[in-house]
Protein backbone atom coordinates (compact mmCIF):
# COMPACT_ATOMS: atom_id res chain seq x y z
CA UNK A 1 0.00 0.00 0.00
CA UNK A 2 2.89 2.42 0.96
CA UNK A 3 4.07 1.66 -2.82
CA UNK A 4 1.43 2.63 -4.28
CA UNK A 5 0.84 5.67 -2.33
CA UNK A 6 4.27 6.96 -2.59
CA UNK A 7 3.72 6.14 -7.04
CA UNK A 8 0.78 7.90 -7.11
CA UNK A 9 2.44 11.44 -5.42
CA UNK A 10 5.37 10.84 -7.10
CA UNK A 11 3.05 11.12 -10.62
CA UNK A 12 1.35 13.86 -9.39
CA UNK A 13 2.90 17.24 -11.24
CA UNK A 14 3.68 19.92 -7.83
CA UNK A 15 5.15 21.86 -10.07
CA UNK A 16 5.17 25.88 -9.20
CA UNK A 17 4.00 27.81 -12.17
CA UNK A 18 3.66 31.12 -12.47
CA UNK A 19 2.33 33.09 -15.50
CA UNK A 20 3.17 36.71 -14.73
CA UNK A 21 5.86 38.69 -13.91
CA UNK A 22 6.19 39.84 -10.71
CA UNK A 23 6.00 43.69 -9.25
CA UNK A 24 8.79 43.59 -6.85
CA UNK A 25 10.99 41.03 -4.76
CA UNK A 26 7.77 40.41 -2.59
CA UNK A 27 6.73 37.82 -5.25
CA UNK A 28 9.93 35.91 -5.90
CA UNK A 29 9.84 32.24 -6.07
CA UNK A 30 12.67 30.42 -3.46
CA UNK A 31 15.18 28.08 -5.21
CA UNK A 32 17.92 26.04 -3.62
CA UNK A 33 18.70 23.58 -1.24
CA UNK A 34 21.53 22.58 0.72
CA UNK A 35 23.88 25.60 1.88
CA UNK A 36 22.79 28.27 -0.82
CA UNK A 37 19.76 29.85 -1.89
CA UNK A 38 17.78 32.25 -4.29
CA UNK A 39 14.85 34.68 -4.84
CA UNK A 40 13.93 34.56 -8.21
CA UNK A 41 11.45 37.08 -10.30
CA UNK A 42 11.20 38.80 -13.25
CA UNK A 43 10.21 42.44 -12.41
CA UNK A 44 10.14 45.48 -15.74
CA UNK A 45 11.61 42.87 -18.03
CA UNK A 46 14.64 41.85 -15.99
CA UNK A 47 15.66 39.03 -14.49
CA UNK A 48 16.48 39.55 -10.87
CA UNK A 49 17.88 37.23 -8.01
CA UNK A 50 19.32 36.98 -4.23
CA UNK A 51 21.93 35.26 -3.10
CA UNK A 52 21.27 33.97 0.85
CA UNK A 53 23.68 31.35 2.61
CA UNK A 54 22.71 29.00 5.33
CA UNK A 55 24.42 30.32 8.94
CA UNK A 56 24.15 33.93 7.92
CA UNK A 57 22.54 35.59 10.93
CA UNK A 58 23.04 39.50 12.02
CA UNK A 59 22.33 40.59 15.64
CA UNK A 60 18.67 39.91 15.53
CA UNK A 61 18.89 36.63 13.90
CA UNK A 62 17.73 37.49 10.76
CA UNK A 63 19.20 35.65 7.50
CA UNK A 64 21.14 38.27 6.15
CA UNK A 65 21.27 38.30 1.81
CA UNK A 66 24.50 37.99 0.42
CA UNK A 67 23.40 40.36 -2.64
CA UNK A 68 21.28 40.67 -5.38
CA UNK A 69 22.13 40.11 -9.05
CA UNK A 70 20.16 41.54 -12.17
CA UNK A 71 19.91 40.05 -15.33
CA UNK A 72 19.49 42.65 -18.21
CA UNK A 73 19.00 40.90 -21.89
CA UNK A 74 19.39 42.49 -25.13
CA UNK A 75 16.84 42.08 -27.44
CA UNK A 76 15.08 41.66 -24.22
CA UNK A 77 12.95 38.67 -24.35
CA UNK A 78 10.93 39.46 -20.83
CA UNK A 79 9.78 42.68 -21.96
CA UNK A 80 7.25 41.13 -23.99
CA UNK A 81 4.21 39.79 -21.14
CA UNK A 82 2.88 37.30 -23.88
CA UNK A 83 3.59 33.63 -22.99
CA UNK A 84 5.69 34.37 -19.80
CA UNK A 85 6.36 30.90 -17.32
CA UNK A 86 8.56 31.09 -14.56
CA UNK A 87 8.03 27.45 -12.98
CA UNK A 88 10.04 25.62 -10.01
CA UNK A 89 11.14 22.45 -11.49
CA UNK A 90 10.64 20.88 -7.44
CA UNK A 91 12.01 16.88 -8.85
CA UNK A 92 15.17 18.68 -10.26
CA UNK A 93 15.74 21.86 -8.53
CA UNK A 94 15.60 24.73 -10.42
CA UNK A 95 13.91 27.39 -11.54
CA UNK A 96 13.31 27.98 -15.11
CA UNK A 97 12.07 31.54 -16.46
CA UNK A 98 10.99 31.30 -20.56
CA UNK A 99 9.57 33.93 -22.88
CA UNK A 100 9.71 35.26 -26.21
CA UNK A 101 11.59 31.91 -27.17
CA UNK A 102 14.37 32.27 -24.73
CA UNK A 103 14.77 30.22 -21.92
CA UNK A 104 16.36 30.81 -18.31
CA UNK A 105 17.52 28.05 -15.84
CA UNK A 106 18.80 28.94 -12.43
CA UNK A 107 19.74 26.30 -9.76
Amino acid sequence: MLIIGVQVLRAQHANVVWNTPSRNSSESMPCGGGDIGLNVWVENGDLLFYISRSGTFDEHNCQLKQGRVRMRLTPNPFAVKDGFRQELKLNDGYVEVACGGAVVQLW
